[in-house]
């Protein structure tokens, strides 16, 4: 079994995973890039093994997961509520194609979402601190 990873090519992340995955006698995983991803291409497709990686640190996915025309400057926080769907769309599509996937997308939306996860871990009777209330402003 190949494994695929979703990510962005260029990344740390993927780059260390690569390494580990050759240093463990297996073959070069492939690679489908969060912007193929955004931007249609196919899923993994029924019996492939899917890890799904950040798609953090890169300007285009940044845009595209918050589908907006300018870039954020570095250091800059905008269209949090966007670049979550734009995430939550993408899972979503990653997932349609039927394969395996090591990251199930309604967890990784669930880590991706603070109030969300807070409550799954505290319901689960992990210890966290106490929760901001709402904002509403």
């Amino acid at each position: 079994m190949r494994l695929t990873v979703v990510g962005n090519p260029d990344n740390r992340r993927v780059g260390l995973f690569t390494a580990a995955v050759l240093a463990a006698g297996l073959p070069r995983p492939a690679v489908l890039p969060w912007a193929d991803v955004l931007t249609g291409a196919a899923p993994p497709p029924a019996g492939a093994l899917v890890r799904v990686d950040s798609p953090g640190e890169d300007p285009h996915v940044d845009r595209l997961l918050r589908r907006a025309a300018a870039p954020a400057r570095h250091g800059e926080l905008l269209g949090l509520a966007d670049a979550y769907a734009g995430l939550v769309d993408g899972l979503a599509r990653v997932a349609a194609g039927g394969a395996e996937l090591l990251n199930d997308p309604g967890d990784v939306a669930a880590l991706c979402d603070k109030r969300r996860c807070h409550a799954r871990l505290s319901a689960a009777g992990v210890a966290v601190p106490a929760a901001l209330p709402p904002i509403h402003g």
